[in-house]
């Protein structure tokens, strides 16, 4: 096994770990079991455990921050925008859910998390992005300009939260329809409201 492929599985075995445990009862000599190496190797890549999670948290921010950019220069119409970000998600959730559990329960509402300046600015980050977004939609005369993008940015993705805390935290399995249902639900109630015209 080479450095990365050593480095790739103790990351997996920490992806794992963390979503069993949590951040504050996982141990580096978990990790390491969990990926079938010794200690002392696991401390050859990693300094501690808080360098292994920043490393993941790192490729979360990476990949959601690299689609809002693709979108926000694309031509698509808004609404397909805002689709494209639900979906994005859902399909992690549905491709790697180890993932979505280490993102609800440790970096979105992982207190110890926000307590480092650097991990407050990648989660304000996703918020400036979407905010962003939200601004083009407004410029391109689809969504309210009353209402401030930052607003609509809290909004749009609280719903998308919502989600995923009550699906990962119930374990649930996400069909192809639920995915469905789920991107028709959060675009209904965000573009059209609540109540019945």
């Amino acid at each position: 096994m080479d450095r990365d492929e050593r480095e790739k599985t103790i990351l997996e075995a920490a992806l794992a770990v963390f979503g069993r445990k949590g951040y504050a009862e996982t141990r580096m000599a978990d990790i390491a079991k969990e990926a079938g190496m010794s200690y002392g190797l696991i401390y050859h890549y990693f300094e501690n455990k808080e360098s292994l999670f920043e490393c993941l948290a790192a490729k979360w921010w990476r990949g959601f921050y690299e689609r809002l950019d693709s979108l926000a220069g694309s031509s698509l119409a808004t609404e397909e925008k805002l689709v494209a970000v639900v979906r994005y998600v859902l399909d992690i959730y549905r491709e790697r859910p180890d993932f979505i559990s280490l993102f609800v329960t440790e970096i979105s509402r992982g207190f110890a998390y926000h307590g480092h300046s650097r991990s407050r600015e990648q989660f304000l980050e996703l918020f400036r992005r979407a905010t962003a977004l939200m601004a083009e939609g407004q410029e391109s005369g689809f969504l309210d300009r009353d209402i401030d993008p930052r607003y609509l940015a809290y909004i749009f993705l609280g719903a998308i939260d919502t989600f995923l805390s009550v699906m990962i935290l119930g374990k649930e399995k996400l069909t192809d329809s639920r995915a469905g249902k789920i991107v028709e639900s959060i675009m209904a109630v965000f573009l059209k409201g609540a109540c019945r015209a």
